[in-house]
């Protein structure tokens, strides 16, 4: 008989303390890790989970940037690196 907890795994979420986006910008950072999941915000979007080291503290953050996203996705090679965040107009992008 099969178990349950043999081939269920449940993916868990990156480790750290959760802050909010808008507390980072402009803040150097270093993006360890990230990973895509539906969005519970908004309906058909995809939101990020971002792993990062603020002052040698381990942090997540949540986003549904397309920006952000993209850029993730484009240099993931090259994790971690160090960054900020910047919000320019009505979007967020890594400087």
């Amino acid at each position: 008989m099969n178990k349950f907890s043999d081939f269920a795994k449940e993916e868990a979420g990156l480790e750290g303390d959760k802050v909010t986006i808008s507390e980072l910008f402009n803040q150097k950072i270093i993006v360890i890790a990230y990973r895509k999941l539906k969005s519970r915000a908004v309906q058909g979007k995809t939101c990020v989970e971002i792993q990062f080291k603020l002052d040698d503290e381990l942090r997540v953050t949540f986003t549904n940037s397309a920006v952000l996203e993209r850029q993730l996705d484009q240099f993931k090679e090259m994790l971690p690196f160090e960054t900020a965040i910047k919000k320019i107009h009505n979007y967020y992008t890594f400087t």
